[in-house]
This record gives structure tokens, sequence and C-alpha cells, in this order.
């Protein structure tokens, strides 16, 4: 169970601002591309693809290493009033055009906008846009006692995605005092009020090791909360429960079938995972061919594991043609994201030089 467990708790940063095409002049500063998703919980080691006797694949490759903190799901931006799309808010600006500058990368302008509607209405969800934008450094200067002040005004008049973010901030005495039980009430409130996030992490503080035996019973409840609203990392975690019978029964098909729901959620450990399942007919059909196509899906995501899995397939020629330079070149970045494998080393070893130079070039069109 190290995918899942955390050994402490959580930094958070906003998980869920896309990539702005382009920044404000005045922000000095390029919008970040969006958070990958919780690490932390590495797929199983069960893949082993055959080998013919040329190829020397016996084995799979070792995992990574867990990580040791794994990083919560985070708040979305501030969502606009339901009709602000059609009508401006009394005594201030159109409602949507505070979140809709933040989404296009505009952080100043944005927060201008916030800005005027607390003044108009005292809003409470323009004052977790405000915290956002400081917490992450977004055109200002990177602030955590501002962002937690901000927080704390729009959870005290009942938003709840700021009851959430002033949770995690006193859990991990970002910007306020470190208060683990003011912020786990926060974050239950939260999680009564449907957030995902708060009950995907109330599931992963479940599973931490320093507050004793695991609860998986209540890890389960929490993460089936909140993969109800299709988060990735809640279902990818249904599935590893589910795998390995913690908390409830263990069960192969419905594991295959978390792992399939958080694929196409986009997790990307999942993609891995349900690769795997479906190589060795773990609770689905067996299909080397579909497998191969989870496996090129993470790997060009960047998923190292994805990257050996794909390089042992293209070497053996199992799901899909043999090509030794995709072998080769899949093997070159698993090997760049940490993923050593000494049988495609060697593997590598014995191709014409022709070949190894056409990988590298390949692995550096991919970013290498």
């Amino acid at each position: 169970m190290k995918r899942l467990l955390a050994a402490g708790l959580l930094a958070f940063s906003l998980q869920s601002l896309p990539a702005a095409q382009a920044a404000e002049a005045q922000t000095g500063n390029t919008p970040p591309a969006p958070a990958g998703p919780a690490a932390g919980m590495q797929p199983t080691a069960t893949f082993k693809p055959a080998e013919p006797p040329a190829v020397d694949l016996s084995g799979p490759a070792g995992l990574a290493p867990p990580v040791d903190v794994v990083k919560p799901a985070e708040p979305p931006p501030a969502a606009p009033a339901a009709d602000a799309a059609s009508a401006p808010a009394p005594g201030g600006p159109p409602a949507d055009l505070a979140y809709g500058a933040f989404q296009r990368g505009y952080y100043l302008t944005a927060m201008n906008w916030a800005i005027k509607r607390v003044e108009a209405q005292k809003d409470p969800v323009a004052m977790t846009l405000i915290a956002q934008i400081y917490d992450n450094g977004l055109g200002v200067p990177e602030d955590k006692i501002k962002a937690a002040e901000w927080y704390a005004e729009a959870a005290r008049r009942g938003d709840r995605n700021a009851i959430f973010s002033y949770g995690m901030a006193k859990l991990t005495g970002r910007g306020v005092p470190k208060d683990e039980s003011g912020g786990m009430l926060l974050l239950n409130r939260a999680a009564a009020l449907k957030v995902p996030q708060a009950s995907y992490n109330l599931g992963i503080i479940a599973l931490r090791p320093s507050n004793g035996a695991p609860d998986y019973a209540t890890a389960f409840q929490r993460f089936t909360e909140a993969a109800a609203s299709n988060s990735g990392d809640a279902l990818y975690s249904l599935g590893i429960l589910t795998q390995e019978g913690k908390g409830v029964p263990a069960d192969a098909r419905k594991a295959a079938d978390y792992f399939l729901q958080a694929a196409n959620a986009g997790n990307l450990d999942a993609m891995v995972e349900y690769g795997i399942a479906l190589f060795n007919g773990q609770g689905v059909q067996q299909d080397e061919e579909l497998a191969a196509d989870w496996f090129e899906r993470a790997a060009e995501r960047g998923s190292p594991i994805a990257r050996n899995r794909l390089a042992r397939l293209y070497a053996a020629g199992q799901g899909l043609a043999p090509n030794a330079i995709l072998a080769c070149m899949w093997h070159i970045l698993a090997k760049a994201g940490g993923l050593e494998d000494r049988q495609l080393d060697q593997f590598m070893a014995r191709q014409t030089p022709e070949v190894q130079q056409a990988a590298i070039l390949g692995a550096r069109v991919h970013g290498l």
C-alpha cells in the first residue's frame, strides 16, 4: 500500500488552473501549465511480456520508489455565479469577468475585477479568487499570509472552495499557525459540501501511517465520495484498494473497472495499471494490443513506467510489431525518468550504431 500512503500532511498548489495561451503584459510572468495528478501511488509490478529468444526481457523493471508526500488535489478556480454569463451583478461588473481573465492568464485584471466585486457585493467567490492569486504568486508576489486571510474571510461567508483551502492552510501551517484539528473540521465541512478534493484528501489522511493503523474503510468511503465527481485520483485509489483487498474484498474485475474510469478521467498511473491488467488478463479479457495502446498513451504523457513497458513490447514484438528503434527510444526516455532496466540496456547494446542513433534522435524529439 505504499502507493497510497502519505508520510505527512501536504502542501498544496492550484491544480486545476489551465495553461493560458499568453500572460498579460503587466503580470511579468508566464502562466504555469496545470500540475499533474497527485503523485506517490505507483502501479503494480506484475507486468512481464514473454520474450523471443533473441531478446532477453526476463522480468519487469523495478518501479521507481514511492513519493514520500502525496500532493493533494486542489480547489478549482472560483466559479462565477450561475447567471453570470447573462446578467451583470447588481452594483458591480459582470460576475464572470474576473474568472474569465483568470482563466486566460490575465491575473492582475482578474484581481482588479474581483476586488470590485468584493467592494460592491462582499462576494466570497471573488475573495477566493483573490486568495488563489496570492497563494500561487500569479502576477503578484506570492503571499501565503494574505492568501490565508482571504480564504478565511471567504470561508466565513460560506464559499465551499475557500473552506477547503483554508482547511488545508491550517493543516499545513501555510500562512496561518498550524492547527490540524481545526483544519480537519474545515475539510470535513468542505466534504459535506461536496468538494471532491476535500473528500480525496480525507481519504489520504485516513491512510497516513502517523495516524496509527491505516483506516482503509474510511479511505474507501472518502475516495468513493470524491469519485462521484469523476476524480481520476480518487478512482485510481479505489482501484488500488479494491485490487489489494484493503477496506473491501479483493476484486480484480472491479479494480480494473476503476482503473479504466480513472484512465478515462486522465489519471496517468491508472492508464499504466489498466494496461497491465489488459496485458495479464487480470479482471478483464486479455488484450495485448489494447494494453500497448494504453501504455503508449501514458508514455506520450511522460510516465517512465509506461515508457519502459512500451519499450519491452517493441523489443519483444508483443501487442505491436517489433521495432528496435522505438524499443531503444522508449528505453532511453524511461531511463531519463529514473527507471533502469539492464535487459533493455543489453538489448540496445546489441543494436547497430544506426539504430542507436535513430533512437537517440527520437528521444530528443520527445523532450530528452
